[in-house]
């Protein structure tokens, strides 16, 4: 049987959060705030544009920017930096928590057991999601890349988490939906990592991880078998 963590880290973008979830309100605000330059477009549809642009996150910020002046039924198109600012301005205030996140945060405390956030991206944008989602509380200790000037897969951004809750590397969990930067780091880093599948793709060159979720609840029952 294995033995039961004494922490659990997890990733903020895509595994405690479904940023699918929040392009429909976000394509609400894009238009409501450049409809004078927009034809008529339907919010789902927008919606849908907004999200093939994004590429689940792991975009660059002008990349995005770029896709949406060429996706969307520009009239009068405005600059690149403009929907650049407008995405890191309000995009973050649109988040939702993925399925079963709070009620799984909620369990975990009610076990005691320590919990840890560590995320990529720039602080202000991050923090604001944590706020929007209500979950800052839950969290013994928050990472964020741009702060500590080191992100993901790193070994060292891990290290970070582990010291501040006060945990060695070999009693921690880590949750993340991206097999490189959370799962394969984790792994290096000397903790257990749990792939949250059905977000990006495993990469053929790299064996898959034993320890598999299809849902945060999922993970419920690893903690069970453990216990």
């Amino acid at each position: 049987m294995e033995k039961r963590p004494r922490a659990i880290l997890f990733d903020l973008d895509e595994t405690l959060s479904d940023r699918s979830l929040a392009m429909q309100p976000y394509a609400r605000q894009l238009y409501a705030d450049f409809s004078h330059a927009l034809a008529p477009i339907e919010i789902t549809e927008m919606a849908a544009q907004l999200r093939t642009a994004d590429g689940n996150g792991y975009r660059p910020r002008h990349e995005v920017a770029a896709d949406i002046l060429r996706l969307l039924p520009w009239t009068a198109p405005p600059s690149g930096v403009l929907l650049s600012d407008h995405w890191q301005q309000w995009f973050p205030f649109h988040q939702q928590p993925r399925e079963g996140a709070l009620a799984l945060l909620d369990a975990l405390r009610a076990q005691g057991i320590a919990l840890g956030l560590i995320t990529n991206g720039l602080a202000r944008g991050q923090h604001a999601k944590l706020d929007r989602l209500g979950v800052r509380a839950y969290f013994d200790s928050i990472v964020v890349s741009e702060t500590v000037g080191v992100e993901k897969p790193d070994a060292r951004i891990f290290a970070l988490a582990l010291a501040e809750l006060g945990c060695a590397a070999h009693e921690a969990w880590d949750v993340g939906d991206h097999p490189i930067n959370d799962i394969i780091g984790a792994r290096a880093a000397g903790l257990r990592p749990f792939w949250l599948r059905g977000i990006h793709p495993w990469p053929a060159e790299h064996a898959e991880p034993a320890d598999q979720i299809a849902r945060l609840a999922d993970l419920l029952a690893a903690l069970a078998a453990a216990a």
